[in-house]
C-alpha cells in the first residue's frame, strides 16, 4: 500500500498602468460538521442517481478521450526519450495560436481547473543554471533561495518558453516565492491566491474552497468560456489515472535490483508538468508495462548497490547535479524522493463523485505535504514512510541555501530518520558549479559510512549464525 498522510484525509506589486482584479462576489461556504465530514448530505435518491449518472458519464468520456489520444502517442519505451519529446511539446505550446496559455509555480495548482477551462498549462520550475538565477537576483535580494531567483530570471532574460504564457498563477506558500510572483507582474499579468497553513482545520478548508472557487472563475475570465463541474468531473478522473501511474511507475524502484535510475524517474515525471495528461497517459502505460515485463538484472558481484532517498526542496528541471553524482560518478542508486519535483506530487486522489472544486479543495490539502504546512509532523510522516517503504540505506537530505521551509525544519526530518536507524547527509544546496568538488568528496564518504555499515551488519550476522 502507498503511504498516505497520517492525519485525517479528505485537506503585487503591480505596474501603475495595470487595474487590480475585481473583488470576487462573497461565497457562502458551509462550515464542515467534522474533519470527517465536510458537508452535511441532504441529498435525496434522485439528485444522487444524477450524480452518479453524470459521474459514470464523465468518466467513459475520459476514457474515450485517452484512448483516442493514444493512436497520435509517440513510440517511447527509454526514459531518456522524454527530454526531446518534452522539448517538442515545449515548443508546440510556443507557437500555439488560438488558445489561451496559463503557467503556474506551485504543486497546490488544481492542474484540473486549468484543464477544464481549455487553457494550455505548464509548470514554472526550470533551475540549475546559474546565469538564470543571477538575471533574477537583480530584482530580489541575496538571502531568496536560487530557485525563486531563477523563476525570475527566465523572464527577466526573455526565455521564450516564459514569455509565451498570457498569465502566471501562484499560491502563497513561502515569502519568497509571493515575493517572486510580485516580481513576474513586471512582465506578465499574475494571480497570487492564497493556501492556508493549517490544513486539519475546518476553516482551512472552507477557505482554500473560496479560493479554488475564485481561481475557477478567474480561468473563465482568462479563457472566455465557462467551467462546468462536468468538465472538471472528467478531469479528476484523468489526473487520478495519470497520478496512480505515476505512482506505478516510482514503486518498480521498490524491486532489489530498480530498473529505473532516479534520473530517469524524474525525466518520466517531469512530463506530468509539461505534456496534456490525455496524450501522456498512453505513453506512460506502454512504458510501464515495457519496464515491468523486463526481468530482473542479476545482481552486481561484491556489495549491493546503495539504496538511498533524496529529501528536502525542490529539485528544478535542469537541477541534476547531485544525482549524477550519486549515479553516474559513485555508483549508488536514488530509490525516491520527497520532494515536490519527485514522487510525492502522485501520492494522492482527488474524489471523483461530489462537488468537484470541493474534491479539489479537500484533495490537494490532503495530498502528501510540503514542510510549509502544518502539523509538520505529517510530512515528517509521510517522508519516514516512504523511506522505510522502499527499503533505503540513507538519506540525502538537501535543501536549497536560504529555504525557509526545508532549511528551518532539518533537524526535525534528520532526527526522524535517526530513529529509522538511517544515516544522513544534509547538504546546502545552489545553482553554482564551484563547490561541486566538495559535494563530491562529501557523498563519497556518505556512501563509505554506509558500507562500512553494510559490512560491520553482514559480519555480524555471519558470527551469529556460526554462533547458533
Amino acid at each position: 500500500m502507498p503511504p498516505t498522510p497520517a492525519r485525517w484525509n479528505s485537506t503585487t506589486a503591480s505596474p501603475a498602468d495595470r487595474p487590480p482584479d475585481p473583488p470576487a462576489p462573497p461565497r457562502k461556504i458551509q462550515t464542515p460538521k467534522s474533519k470527517l465530514q465536510t458537508t452535511k448530505s441532504t441529498t435525496s435518491t434522485a439528485t444522487t442517481s444524477a450524480a452518479t449518472a453524470s459521474a459514470n458519464s464523465a468518466a467513459d468520456s475520459a476514457t474515450d478521450s485517452a484512448t483516442n489520444s493514444a493512436a497520435a502517442a509517440p513510440d517511447i519505451l527509454r526514459p531518456e526519450q522524454f527530454s526531446a519529446f518534452i522539448q517538442a511539446e515545449q515548443k508546440a505550446l510556443i507557437d500555439a495560436l488560438g488558445v489561451r496559455k496559463a503557467a503556474y509555480l506551485c504543486n497546490y495548482t488544481p492542474l484540473e481547473l486549468l484543464n477544464a477551462a481549455g487553457v494550455r498549462h505548464a509548470r514554472l520550475f526550470k533551475g540549475g543554471s546559474s546565469a538564470q538565477t543571477a538575471a533574477g537576483e537583480l530584482f530580489t535580494q541575496s538571502i531568496f533561495c536560487d530557485f525563486t531567483k531563477s523563476c525570475i530570471g527566465g523572464f527577466e532574460q526573455g526565455d521564450p518558453f516564459y514569455k509565451a504564457f498570457d498569465k502566471v498563477y501562484n499560491f502563497h506558500t513561502c515569502a519568497t516565492m509571493k515575493r517572486a510572483t510580485e516580481v513576474i507582474e513586471l512582465f506578465t499579468p499574475t494571480r497570487l491566491l492564497n493556501l492556508p497553513k493549517l490544513r486539519d482545520s475546518g476553516d482551512s478548508r472552507n477557505f482554500f474552497h473560496s479560493e479554488i472557487l475564485q481561481f475557477r472563475d478567474d480561468l473563465v475570465e482568462l479563457a472566455g468560456r465557462p467551467v462546468t463541474d462536468d468538465a472538471v468531473r472528467a478531469e479528476i478522473i484523468v489526473y487520478n489515472k495519470l497520478r496512480l501511474l505515476l505512482r506505478k511507475f516510482s514503486e518498480l524502484r521498490k524491486r532489489a535490483n530498480p530498473p529505473l535510475t532516479g534520473r530517469a524517474f524524474l525525466d518520466i515525471a517531469r512530463a506530468y508538468y509539461y505534456v496534456e495528461p490525455r496524450k501522456l497517459l498512453p505513453i506512460c502505460e506502454r512504458l510501464c508495462k515495457h519496464y515491468e515485463t523486463l526481468p530482473a538484472s542479476p545482481p552486481s558481484p561484491g556489495q549491493r548497490q546503495i539504496r538511498l532517498m533524496v529529501a528536502g526542496s525542490i529539485m528544478a528541471d535542469g537541477d541534476r547535479r547531485i544525482l549524477d553524482i550519486v549515479e553516474n560518478e559513485l555508483g549508488a542508486r536514488v530509490v525516491i524522493e520527497d520532494h515536490c519535483a519527485g514522487a510525492r506530487p502522485f501520492y494522492h486522489t482527488i474524489p471523483e463523485t461530489g462537488d468537484p472544486c470541493l474534491a479539489l479543495a479537500n484533495g490537494y490539502l490532503d495530498q502528501s505535504p510540503c514542510a510549509r504546512q502544518r502539523p509538520l509532523s505529517d510530512a515528517i510522516d509521510f517522508s519516514a514512510r516512504l523511506a522505510q517503504d522502499y527499503n533505503v540505506d540513507g538519506v540525502l537530505y538537501i535543501f536549497l541555501k536560504f529555504c525557509a521551509c526545508y532549511g528551518v525544519s532539518q533537524k526535525d526530518f534528520i532526527a526522524r530518520f535517526h530513529q529509522l536507524g538511517l544515516p544522513v547527509l544534509a547538504l546546502s544546496n545552489d545553482y553554482s558549479e564551484s563547490d561541486r568538488g566538495q559535494l563530491l568528496t562529501r557523498i563519497e564518504a556518505f556512501l563509505d559510512v554506509i558500507r562500512e555499515k553494510q559490512t560491520n551488519l553482514a559480519t555480524h550476522e555471519h558470527t551469529h549464525t556460526l554462533d547458533a
